[in-house]
C-alpha cells in the first residue's frame, strides 16, 4: 500500500523544519531559548498527531512494510530511496517522540544554551525517524550514520561529561560501527543491487562473502548496544549525564542497534551465524549479570537507571536472536512502554538530584514530604519492575517464556538479572521514602501542579497500553 500524502516523508521533515524555524529565532539568550523550547514542543506534538494518523491507515495485522514511498536518487548506478513502515517501527517512532517530549519537560527551567539544545534535539529526532522508516539499505545507512552528529553535540555540550576522552571514544566506536556497516552494504549492492530491507534478510549470501557480511552487520549493531566489551563507553557516558533530555536521547541509541538486528537478521539463519548468536547469548547474559549486580550495589541512582536500561536492552536483543517474528512484535509493544518509563524516571530522578544540590542535603526521606512526586515516582518504579501497569508486563512475560523454552538455564540467569536491576530501583525508592528528620526538603520542593498533571497523563498512557497496546487506534 502506497503512502497517502507522503506521510512518511512528512514525519521526517517535521522535526527538520522545526529545527530550521528555531535557527531563525533572533532575541536575547533567555527569550530565544524559551521560544525555541516552545517550537520544539509544538513540533513534537504536531508530529505525534501525524504518526497517529498513520496508525489509522496502517494494517496492524500486516507485519510487512507498508505505505511505501520510493524516490529515484541516482540513475547510474540505479539507486532508489525507499521509505516504509510497519506496526513495530511506527510504535518505536511514537515511543521515541513521547520519550523526548518527557525529556523536554525536565529541562523547562534550564537556560544554558537552550536554543542550541533544541536545534540538535530536533535534528536528532528527524534523523532517528528517518532511520526507522528507511526501507532500503542506502537510506538505512544514511540515517544510521546521520544520527551521530547531533548525538555527539548533545553529549559534548549538554551531557556534563567531564572527560573529553570518553566523548571521543563514544564517537569513535559509533563511527567504526557505521564504517563496518557501510562495507557490508557495498558488498550487498555489488551482488544484488539496491535492495529493500525486506529482501536483505532472505539474501542467499554464502561462503566468505556471507561470513563477512553477516559478521560485519552483527558487529556494527553491537557497537550501539551496551553489551561487553562495548558496554564501557556507554556506561561511562550515560552514568555521568545529569541533563534528563541528553540522557533520554542517549538511551535511544541502543534501540537503533536492536532495530538493525530486526531488519537484517536472516529468517533462515545460516549455520555459520549460529556461532555468532551462541556467543552473543553467552556474552549478553554475562553482561546482564555483571551490570545488574553493579547497579544493585552502586548508590548512585543514575547508575541504577543505566543498569536497568542495559539489562532490558540485552533481554530484547536475546529475544530478537530467537528469530521469532511474534517475539519481535512483543518487543515493539514492550519497548514503547519501556522508553516512556525510562524517560519519566530520569526526569524525576534528575529533579530530586537538583533539589538535593540546592538544599545541600541528602534526599533520603524526600518522598515523605513531596506527595505528588512520591505518587508519580512510586508508580513508575512499580511499572519498571514488572507490575501489571503497562504493556511491558504482558509482552515481557511472552518474551521471557520464549527465552526460557529455548534455553532454561539462560532464561533463569536472565530473570535473575532483571530481578537485580528492578531491586536496585526499589532500593532507591525505599531510601527516598525513609523518614529522615535531618532532611531540609519540604512541601515547597514538590513538583508543580503542571508537572504532576503531565505525569498523570503519562501514567494513563502506560495503563492504557496494558489494557490494549494500540488503544489510541480507532478502526475505520
Amino acid at each position: 500500500m502506497d503512502s497517502p500524502f507522503a506521510l512518511l516523508s512528512l514525519i521526517i521533515a517535521m522535526p527538520f523544519l522545526g529545527m530550521l524555524f528555531v535557527l531563525t529565532i533572533r532575541d536575547d539568550d533567555e527569550t530565544a531559548g524559551r521560544n525555541a523550547f516552545n517550537v520544539c514542543v509544538f513540533t513534537l506534538i504536531a508530529n505525534m498527531i501525524i504518526i497517529w494518523r498513520i496508525f489509522m491507515v496502517l494494517d496492524e495485522d500486516n507485519h510487512n512494510l507498508q505505505l511505501l514511498e520510493s524516490f529515484r536518487w541516482l540513475n547510474n548506478p540505479g539507486i532508489d530511496i525507499v521509505l516504509g513502515v510497519d506496526p513495530f517501527s511506527l510504535l518505536l517512532i511514537l515511543g521515541a517522540h513521547i520519550a523526548v517530549l518527557i525529556g523536554l519537560s525536565g529541562i523547562r527551567g534550564n537556560v544554558f544554551r537552550q536554543k542550541s539544545l533544541m536545534i540538535f534535539t530536533l535534528l536528532f529526532l528527524s534523523m532517528a525517524t528517518g532511520f526507522f522508516v528507511a526501507a532500503d539499505i542506502f537510506s538505512f545507512y544514511i540515517f544510521f550514520e546521520a544520527m551521530l552528529l547531533p548525538l555527539f553535540m548533545i553529549i559534548g555540550i549538554f551531557g556534563e561529561v567531564r572527560k573529553q576522552g570518553l566523548i571521543s571514544r563514544f564517537f569513535l566506536y559509533n563511527f567504526i560501527g557505521a564504517i563496518v556497516l557501510f562495507s557490508a552494504t557495498m558488498i550487498i549492492y555489488h551482488y544484488y543491487g539496491s535492495v529493500t530491507l525486506e529482501k536483505v534478510s532472505s539474501l542467499p549470501l554464502a561462503g566468505g562473502a556471507g561470513f563477512y557480511v553477516w559478521g560485519a552487520i552483527c558487529l556494527s549493531f553491537l557497537f550501539r548496544i551496551p553489551i561487553w566489551p562495548f558496554h564501557y563507553w556507554i556506561s561511562s557516558i550515560n552514568a555521568g549525564i545529569r541533563n534528563p533530555l541528553a540522557f533520554t536521547i542517549t538511551a535511544l541509541i541502543p534501540l537503533t542497534g536492536l532495530y538493525g538486528f530486526i531488519r537484517f537478521l536472516p529468517h533462515d539463519i545460516p549455520a555459520f551465524m549460529e556461532t555468532y548468536i551462541m556467543w552473543g547469548n553467552i556474552i549478553g547474559v554475562v553482561t546482564m549479570l555483571f551490570i545488574s549486580l553493579i547497579g544493585f550495589i552502586n548508590k548512585d541512582v543514575q547508575y541504577k537507571i543505566f543498569a536497568y536500561v542495559t539489562v532490558y536492552y540485552i533481554m530484547y536483543l536475546l529475544g530478537i536472536f530467537t528469530g521469532d517474528r511474534m517475539v519481535s512484535l512483543n518487543i515493539g509493544f514492550s519497548m514503547f512502554a519501556f522508553l516512556i518509563i525510562v524517560a519519566s524516571l530520569e526526569i524525576l530522578s534528575s529533579y530530586i538530584f537538583h533539589k538535593e544540590q540546592e538544599n545541600e542535603t541528602s534526599s533520603r526521606g524526600f518522598l515523605c514530604r513531596a506527595r505528588k512526586l512520591s505518587y508519580a515516582y512510586s508508580f513508575l518504579v512499580m511499572a519498571a519492575v514488572g507490575l501489571p501497569l503497562s504493556s511491558m508486563f504482558v509482552n515481557n512475560y511472552l518474551i521471557l517464556s520464549k527465552l526460557l523454552s529455548a534455553n532454561i538455564k539462560m532464561g533463569m540467569l536472565l530473570i535473575f538479572s532483571l530481578a537485580l536491576a528492578g531491586a536496585g530501583l526499589l532500593q532507591e525508592l525505599f531510601r527516598l521514602k525513609l523518614e529522615n528528620n535531618e532532611c531540609r526538603l519540604n512541601k515547597d520542593d514538590d513538583i508543580s501542579k503542571a508537572m504532576f498533571a503531565f505525569m498523570l497523563f503519562i501514567m494513563f498512557v502506560l495503563l492504557m497500553s496494558f489494557i490494549k497496546p494500540l488503544w489510541f487506534v480507532v478502526d475505520e
